[in-house]
């Protein structure tokens, strides 16, 4: 039986990041993963010179795991320039994020509507894992109701993220949610300048709460 996944609190969860070294090109070697909560304790860390029993107690987790998490952030990191490689921020896949309890949203609405991945459309259902693969998006509107879309890039066997970001933008989204989102997907993401947000381990209701003005009414 699989270990159950624990969740890591993060101060504020970060949009996804790909840096590229110069003359990279994508026949080359693939980039190098780090995870976001890894490098969470990293930044905490060497960042902002937080001990590790600091940054552990930050992420909910304990000073063992804090320390093999900086660790595996460190070499990951250290090799990737080594090699001359993309390095890939992102959630691991047994991520289940959350953030401290605000007044506020954590993320500032800004231009265009905000796109949630789901697996169904249903205010239960859970945030999709992949971005362009997700089954359906919630796109929450500006007055607080969400309407449901199917994701024309789910069943396409290529360009699945460039042709969701595209029915997205049509639909003026200007932020989206997904667990994780590939190159291919922060760079379509990009150029039609939506901002990809990370939510894993949690359904369309929490995620609501978490990204939009808890003053706000939400219909879903």
């Amino acid at each position: 039986m699989p270990r159950p996944c624990k969740s890591r609190t993060l101060e504020g969860v970060p949009s996804p990041v790909l840096y590229i070294p110069s003359g990279w090109t994508r026949e080359q070697h693939a980039p190098a993963e780090v995870a976001i909560e890894d490098f969470e304790v990293l930044r905490l860390v060497d960042g902002h010179a937080h001990t590790i029993e600091e940054a552990a107690g930050k992420l909910s987790v304990s000073r063992s795991t804090a320390g093999r998490m900086l660790e595996r952030a460190r070499r990951a990191i250290a090799l990737a320039m080594e090699r001359r490689l993309p390095i890939y921020i992102d959630a691991a896949d047994s991520s289940v994020l959350s953030s401290p309890k605000m007044d506020t949203a954590i993320f500032p609405r800004g231009e265009g509507d905000l796109a949630i991945s789901l697996a169904t459309p249903h205010p239960e259902s859970a945030v999709a894992r992949i971005f362009g693969r997700a089954p359906f998006f919630a796109v929450l509107g500006a007055g607080g109701a969400i309407r449901y879309i199917e994701n024309l890039g789910a069943a396409v066997k290529r360009k699945a993220a460039t042709l969701a970001v595209d029915q997205l933008k049509a639909l003026g989204v200007g932020q989206v949610v997904a667990g994780r989102f590939g190159p291919e997907a922060l760079e379509s993401l990009g150029a039609a300048s939506i901002e990809p947000l990370i939510v894993a381990g949690m359904n369309l209701r929490q995620a609501v709460e978490l990204l939009s003005n808890p003053k706000k009414t939400i219909c879903l």
